[in-house]
Formats: structure tokens, C-alpha cells, sequence
């Protein structure tokens, strides 16, 4: 759950201050968004009972399903829904660790209020100029998906209380921004989406729990630092999405994300 200030404003709002209403002045509370996911595999050194999918560094190759779930209450009130399906290919890494990398088909359902038939006078013709519910179904595209994980053990004994891990997704263009054919390409309305770039390179953990209690509560509790990048969030091109990702040819820095933060993870 991400919890945003007034900048980050939700609905009736459409921007910090802006009603919808004829653009009048408002003050609106921060949005709130809820982001969950799943991945799930099978394992085909389990399925066929076999160890012939472990050679050398690869560790095993597996069948990957998962699916995504995202809310906002903004004015745009997204809704976003996709599913996966591919391979995982799973490879060790020195000090019990991990990397993953994954190929999958990739599949988006979405809302975007703007182009919701009846927001705004003109001629309104479902599936043409407007979406009935706002709705947007786009084009199956690819996917290629990536995590590892680490033990710092090569640090001194006294000091191997430290881990790394990240991941990154890439999504392929999936087709017009809108999904409505009469807007794409048509004054700037409408743009094609690009590849999608969803990633967090790196995360240092501390394993506090296992250096004040011992091994035995080892990662009970981590305290960890982190960056993340997003380019083109949602498939949105951050140098060509007008009203959303530029005003006036100038970029909005809201369809890019580059952030440090960190926090703390309990185990229960």
C-alpha cells in the first residue's frame, strides 16, 4: 500500500489543487494505492522426477504462472489486471544464492476515467472515440522477468549479517495507450505504448535479527536501504504521453520513477 501527500491528489482532483469540474480550485486528500502480485512455478526436476534440469549453474527450469492487482482512488482510478505465463530458469549463485530470469507472454486489462464515454461533451461512440466503462484491453505482448539474492559471505565472519537482492521486469509495447483507434496518432491524443522498464537493482539488507539474537532468528527481522527505477510506468512513452506524461512538450517526471527509500520486513 503506498499512501501519497496532497501532490499526489485523489479524486475529484486530476491535479494537485484542480478540480475536474471546469478546472476550478480544490483541495483534495493524498491517494491511496494498493499493488499486490503472485508468482507461482512447477518445477520440472519435481514434475518428471529428475535431476536432468541441473547442469552446471542452472538449477532447474519451470513452468511460471502469476497475475498482477493494482487500485487507486485518483481521478484516473486505475485498475490494472494482467496475467503471465512462460519459463523460469533458475541459476545459483555463490554463498546460497539465486538468480531467475523468466520469459512469459504478458497480458493487461486497465482503466483510465479519461476515456470514459460521457466525461466530455463531443461526439461519444463506444470503442471508437471513447471507452464505455473505461476500460482498456490491451495486446497480449512479452514479458522477461528477473530477482536474485545473495549472501555477502565473503565478508568477515563477524561481519556476514549482510545480503543483496533486486529485481527488474521488462514489459513489451502492448499496443495504443487508450486502446481507441480514432484517437491514435490523431492531434497527439493517443500514442502507441512503449517497453516498459519496472525495476529494483539493488537492496542491501541487514540481518538484524540474526546479529543481536543469533542464527537461530536469522531475517525475523531485516533492516534494508533500496533504489528503484520505473521508465515508462504503466507502458506510458515519458517523452510523448500528453496530459499525463508532458504539458506543452515538457516532461511531467510522472511517467518515470527514481527513488531511494527503505524500511524494515518482519517475519511472523
Amino acid at each position: 500500500m503506498f499512501k501519497s501527500d496532497h501532490n499526489d491528489p485523489a479524486s475529484p482532483c486530476t491535479n494537485t489543487g484542480v478540480l475536474v469540474s471546469g478546472g476550478t480550485q480544490g483541495y483534495c486528500a493524498g491517494a491511496t494505492e494498493i499493488y499486490g502480485l503472485f508468482r507461482s512455478t512447477f518445477g520440472w526436476n519435481e514434475l518428471f522426477n529428475t535431476k536432468a534440469f541441473s547442469v552446471g549453474p542452472l538449477h532447474n527450469i519451470s513452468f511460471e504462472v502469476g497475475a498482477d492487482a493494482n487500485s487507486e482512488n485518483t481521478f484516473l482510478a486505475p485498475a490494472k489486471r494482467d496475467f503471465v505465463a512462460g519459463l523460469q530458469f533458475a541459476f545459483d549463485l555463490p554463498y546460497k544464492g539465486y538468480f531467475n530470469v523468466s520469459p512469459l507472454a504478458y497480458k493487461e486489462i486497465n482503466h483510465n476515467a479519461f476515456d470514459q464515454c460521457g466525461l466530455f461533451p463531443g461526439s461519444n461512440i463506444p470503442g471508437v472515440t471513447c471507452l464505455l466503462d473505461g476500460n482498456t484491453d490491451f495486446h497480449t505482448t512479452w514479458a522477461i522477468e528477473t530477482n536474485y539474492y545473495m549472501d555477502l559471505g565473503f565478508l568477515p565472519e563477524n561481519m556476514q549479517y549482510f545480503s543483496i537482492s533486486g529485481r527488474a521486469g521488462w514489459y513489451g509495447p502492448k499496443g495504443d495507450a487508450n486502446s481507441l483507434p480514432f484517437l491514435s496518432g490523431v492531434g497527439n491524443l493517443s500514442n502507441a505504448t512503449k517497453t516498459e522498464l519496472n525495476s529494483e537493482p539493488i537492496r542491501l539488507t541487514f540481518d538484524a535479527s540474526k546479529a543481536f539474537a543469533g542464527p537461530k532468528y536469522s531475517h525475523f527481522v531485516d533492516v534494508w536501504v533500496a533504489y528503484r527505477y520505473w521508465q515508462n510506468k504503466f507502458g506510458l512513452d515519458h517523452n510523448a504521453s500528453p496530459g499525463v506524461c508532458t504539458v506543452s512538450g515538457v516532461s511531467t517526471n510522472s511517467c518515470t520513477e527514481s527513488s531511494l527509500y527503505s524500511g524494515i520486513t518482519v517475519k511472523f
